[in-house]
């Protein structure tokens, strides 16, 4: 069943305005630092978070006019509610176990993927990172799409490969096939009677190897 919007009484909604507002004035040059400190403030007044489209509303109702995209949004909700180093907002603490559990999951994941992708090729990781390394959850999601991106281009690279081997092997195979009807082509002229060595012209049987006269014989 799908959740209904919040509604919020005019105290908090004025509070909320006065955030993105304070928030706009701050980062003018900033659409990423502006939804940080809007979110932020506005956690701190409702004690939660909320989806991407409450957020645009309560923008447009203090008159932000650079509304940024939903999908903006939703990455500055996923900051939020990672916080700063991997840390849950405050008023999540119940379940920090949960979610460093979630993260130490993530990481292995990441870490297991890297180490297959390995330049060496080994399935080891180039580099361990430390054990008590903090784990970035954005770092880790742009080298996933990095890694996304090269593997796609190599499926093309591949597939283009494949195209021209198939294409060699069809062109090797017609010019193996014109040269084996050439060799037998000449096999068969050069078989020949006439034109083998050694080979008696028509009507040379049966005459004088070197008569004295014409129609007569040496012992005449």
């Amino acid at each position: 069943m799908p959740r209904t919007s919040p509604h919020f009484d005019d105290v908090t909604l004025g509070v909320l305005h006065a955030a993105a507002r304070r928030a706009n004035a701050a980062h003018r040059e900033s659409n990423t630092a502006f939804l940080d400190q809007f979110i932020r403030d506005a956690t701190g007044a409702t004690h939660r978070l909320h989806s991407a489209q409450t957020y645009l509303r309560v923008l447009a109702g203090a008159g932000i006019e650079r509304l940024p995209s939903a999908g903006t949004v939703q990455r500055a909700i996923t900051r939020a509610r990672l916080g700063a180093g991997g840390i849950p907002p405050a008023g999540d603490a119940m379940s920090f176990g949960m979610r460093a559990a979630e993260q130490q999951t993530l990481a292995q994941h990441v870490a297991r993927v890297m180490a297959l992708l390995s330049p060496d090729g080994s399935g080891r990781p180039v580099i361990d990172p430390p054990a008590d390394a903090p784990f970035d959850a954005m770092d880790a999601y742009r080298r996933l799409q990095r890694l996304e991106g090269e593997n796609r281009a190599l499926r093309v690279r591949a597939e283009e490969l494949t195209a021209m081997l198939m294409a060699a092997r069809v062109a090797l195979a017609e010019a193996l096939s014109r040269h084996g009807h050439r060799e037998r082509g000449e096999m068969g002229s050069g078989g020949r009677v006439s034109d083998a060595p050694g080979a008696e012209p028509p009507g040379a049987r049966g005459q004088p190897d070197n008569p004295d006269k014409p129609g007569t014989s040496r012992y005449d």
